[in-house]
């Protein structure tokens, strides 16, 4: 089992959201995609300067083939969270404000049923095939297409966080 890393992406944001929202958004967009999904950490905690401070941690997968499996981890960190009452078209609605932090790590991972480690010989041929036989296509397609599903979760998150930042160029690709 081998993980191919793909570009780290984050988000810094400071101000007015909905978090109920944005938890929402995150994970349909997650799930709509096939993505198994779970959350290790969530850690609410009270800030002596005022505020709560979150930590939460997100790990997602997808089965892309046999051999290949999408990873998605995702970092969220807040820090003095308040919750709020905002008037928005005339009507009252909660919301929070923060200072957060968002990190996105994805990776794939190759040979995730292990079939390849059996034995040292399977080992050194499984290194050989990565290597030299399927790295083009490791590279160019496998992790080029996890790093722009990535893009597009990031561009969602900021367009629920209403940030001046919407959209991208990579917003057609794959």
């Amino acid at each position: 089992m081998a993980k191919h890393d793909v570009p780290s992406e984050i988000i810094k944001f400071k101000g007015i959201f909905d978090m109920e929202l944005l938890y929402k958004t995150m994970r349909d967009w997650l799930t709509r995609r096939d993505y198994y999904f779970e959350e290790p950490t969530y850690k609410c905690k009270p800030n002596p300067l005022g505020g709560k401070e979150d930590e939460i941690s997100w790990k997602a997968y997808k089965k892309e083939t046999d051999y290949f499996k999408f990873w998605i981890e995702i970092e969220f960190h807040t820090w003095e969270r308040k919750d709020i009452d905002v008037i928005e078209k005339g009507k009252k609605k909660k919301m929070n404000q923060a200072r957060m932090t968002i990190y996105f790590n994805s990776y794939v991972e190759s040979d995730y049923q292990g079939r390849w480690n059996k034995s040292p010989f399977l080992v050194w041929l499984n290194n050989i095939y990565e290597k030299y036989i399927i790295k083009q296509e490791i590279d160019n397609v496998y992790t080029d297409k996890l790093h722009y599903y990535v893009l597009k979760l990031h561009n969602i998150t900021k367009e629920c966080l209403g940030m001046e930042t919407k959209g991208s160029e990579y917003g057609d690709v794959w």
